[in-house]
């Protein structure tokens, strides 16, 4: 299981999979392999596929709809499967919906299944939901379950230094992670930001440069973070190199909002405002509810003398954020000597 994605920051609400979806028409899914002769006609006989096993492949080709109403008719029919229960709430975690998962993996868990993976896939749902204590508690079971899982210490990573704020801790974490996985791009990245919040920046820019060349070398490319932090790594000290790295990481995760924001701090920090404003025109279609957003493009049009639009913006700044003292205002990056 490959998990590329930031966690989910909804929390837990306990829902279970509603058992009222409509009845899914089984198509008739056959195999061929190794199937026993017939004794009447002496030709091969295809075997029907399970439920469990069309559910499976309904999972791995992303058919959510088709998924969730089979999943919903086992679980009506099988009550006492865990791996009805298992795959159910592997139909709701696949889909980040962590806070429906739950219930539905701890019931294969409480049915004693030894389901390969739900330990994992119970903790991983646990830190997504926000529920840290129960996340601790399940590392527990999968840790016995699978001690060399490369996942696990990353989770378990992400947990020091998102949580405990234990950024030592999680680098060794990360370094396990890494010796079971080498080209485990994530966990790189990770351990390059918690060395960077430990002020050790020479090993963050060796961990973020790592993860960089992982990616231009494989097909894993759809992952804009490590260039994000090599651009904010270099934005004090060299702006025009950080923007090498921000515009690549707005090439990538073009629907990101934070890959525009950096790009626009970097453009103001460079005194090129016309770029920084139409960066932070696209950070604000993609969330027009960041007041932060509309604070900095009053003042660009403010300074580009588009005084309608620069009324405009603050306006809009101070709808969303009605605290109209000089502690609310963002701050902003100032341009470069």
């Amino acid at each position: 299981m490959s998990l590329t994605t930031p966690p989910s920051r909804s929390a837990a609400l306990g829902v279970t999979l509603a058992l009222c979806l409509g009845a899914l028409a089984i198509p008739a899914t056959f195999s061929a392999d190794a199937l026993p002769k017939s004794q009447e006609s002496g030709k091969p006989q295809l075997k029907r596929r399970s439920r469990l096993q069309i559910l499976e492949t309904l999972i791995k080709s992303r058919r959510w709809d088709q998924a969730e109403r089979l999943a919903t008719r086992l679980l009506a029919g099988s009550p006492d499967k865990p791996r009805a229960f298992f795959l159910a709430g592997m139909v709701q975690f696949r889909q980040a919906r962590y806070d429906r998962a739950i219930p539905l993996l701890k019931k294969a868990q409480d049915l004693r299944s030894e389901t390969p993976g739900l330990a994992k896939t119970l903790a991983i749902c646990y830190f997504s939901a926000r529920q840290h204590r129960l996340f601790e508690s399940q590392m527990e079971h999968a840790f016995l379950q699978t001690p060399t899982d490369p996942e696990l210490s990353f989770f378990w990573g992400l947990h020091q230094v998102s949580v405990n704020d234990n950024p030592g801790a999680a680098v060794k974490a990360f370094d396990n992670a890494l010796r079971l996985r080498p080209s485990y791009v994530q966990a790189l990245y990770h351990r390059g930001r918690a060395f960077q919040k430990m002020g050790r920046k020479d090993e963050a820019r060796k961990d973020f440069e790592a993860s960089i060349a992982l990616i231009e070398q494989t097909f894993f490319r759809g992952y804009s973070y490590p260039y994000q932090s090599m651009a904010r790594l270099l934005l004090e000290d060299s702006p025009k190199g950080a923007l090498r790295f921000a515009l690549k990481s707005v090439e990538i995760q073009p629907r990101l909002k934070n890959t525009h924001v950096l790009l626009g701090e970097i453009h103001w920090r460079l005194g090129q405002f016309k770029k920084a404003t139409e960066a932070f025109e696209d950070a604000t279609y993609l969330d027009p509810e960041d007041p932060r957003l509309h604070y900095w493009l009053h003042l660009l049009y403010q300074r580009m003398g588009k005084k309608k639009a620069s009324e405009m913006a603050l306006v809009e700044f101070r709808r969303l954020n009605p605290s109209e003292g000089d502690a609310s205002q963002p701050a902003t990056p100032p341009p470069a000597p």
